[in-house]
């Protein structure tokens, strides 16, 4: 009985972690068109709320967005993007090559912010993979006692 509960216990934590680390963002970058156009799409967990800030490389230039006007901001290198329960958005830059693009994601839904580099999922996979192991470690050690 005690091994069942064991088990039990471990699943749940493992779909606990992985449904938060399905909440991540997904840059995607293109490769830029023979006109020197770099098509960047920002994809986000369903329904959230809250904002987006990236950081436009030097020897780039941001081109525009398919995002409501009254939801974005531009200044110098940075390009502010709210987030109001869209799926995801698209901007344009041009340049030489696939740049490395940075940003800082505010997710209100959630209450998390973090920095995000160019062509990487959230911090939310692995921190989930690591707590993951270490209840089960925890869980594992002290199947024996009462």
């Amino acid at each position: 009985m005690l091994r069942i509960r064991q088990v039990t216990i471990l699943l749940l934590i493992f779909v606990l972690c992985i449904g938060t680390a399905t909440a991540a963002i997904d840059r995607t970058i293109a490769s830029p068109d023979t006109g020197g156009t770099i098509t960047v799409r920002v994809t986000f967990p369903d329904g959230m709320i809250g904002g987006i800030t990236e950081v436009i490389p030097a020897g780039y230039t941001y081109l525009g967005t398919t995002h409501p006007m009254d939801q974005t901001r531009t200044e110098e290198s940075k390009v502010h993007f709210a987030i109001l329960g869209e799926e995801s958005i698209t901007y344009t830059l041009s340049g030489p090559a696939t740049p490395e693009i940075n940003g800082t994601v505010l997710d209100l839904t959630n209450g998390i912010s973090f920095s995000q580099p160019s062509a990487k999922q959230s911090p939310a996979p692995i921190a989930a993979v690591i707590l993951g192991a270490i209840l089960s470690a925890v869980i594992l050690t002290w199947r024996g006692h009462p």
